[in-house]
């Protein structure tokens, strides 16, 4: 079993910045961070529509420019949020990534990004928003893909299938009480699942074949 980092360990480093998933590469296996876009039209790593809860300032990320989210500190640290060429620039060579895409229109300029950055780090693209993970499909079928399943979606095995996907991802809840690991397994896919707390929750998750677990703090799993 695999360790994700999710937003750079947000519970211990301020979350989605550049410090975070760089000091999180030394404790996790894959580093996780969220991405849209800002009012100036560039790629910006940041999991709120706003910046009301992570910043000292406020207003929604679609209407602020790049500049001015850099302008802002990020949970009271040194730390701003980071446009994603940023962040892969700065992401440590040996850690995997899941960067999730938050909002649709995102994903060939994402596609983009990771081909300018030219990285060797093995990159899932990860969404709620299936469209997204199909215009990645498209355009590339080489990048992999993860399906993030939410409360709602009845079918997410036979989903991700016809997606294309090669990892799907669910709440850790999902992953024991329902048969949705074997079903996945049984057709290919990696599993992830989030966001687990303790040790003896990775175990279990472990035994039931989940591959990766998400944390927001450092475990041994």
């Amino acid at each position: 079993m695999r360790l994700i980092a999710h937003r750079g360990f947000a519970a211990t480093a301020p979350e989605n910045t550049i410090g975070a998933v760089q000091s999180a590469a030394d404790h996790a296996d894959a580093v996780e961070f969220d991405v849209r876009r800002c009012g100036s039209g560039e790629l910006v790593v940041v999991h709120d529509d706003t910046i009301d809860r992570v910043t000292d300032g406020t207003g929604a990320v679609a209407d602020a420019t790049v500049s001015e989210l850099a302008a802002h500190s990020v949970l009271e640290s040194d730390e701003s949020i980071p446009t994603l060429d940023a962040m892969l620039a700065a992401l440590p060579p040996t850690v995997e990534v899941n960067l999730e895409l938050k909002e649709p229109g995102i994903a060939a300029d994402v596609l983009a990004a990771l081909e300018d950055a030219d990285i060797d780090n093995r990159v899932v693209t990860t969404s709620f928003l299936a469209a997204e993970l199909r215009t990645i499909r498209d355009r590339d079928p080489s990048q992999p893909i993860g399906l993030l399943v939410d409360r709602h979606l009845e079918t997410p095995v036979t989903t991700a299938v016809e997606l294309d996907c090669d990892v799907l991802g669910a709440s850790c809840w999902r992953c024991l009480a329902t048969r949705i690991v074997p079903r996945a397994t049984a057709v290919g896919l990696e599993v992830h699942s989030w966001s687990i707390e303790r040790r003896p929750m990775a175990t279990l998750l472990d035994r039931r074949g989940v591959d990766c677990v998400s944390a927001d703090r450092p475990i041994r799993v």
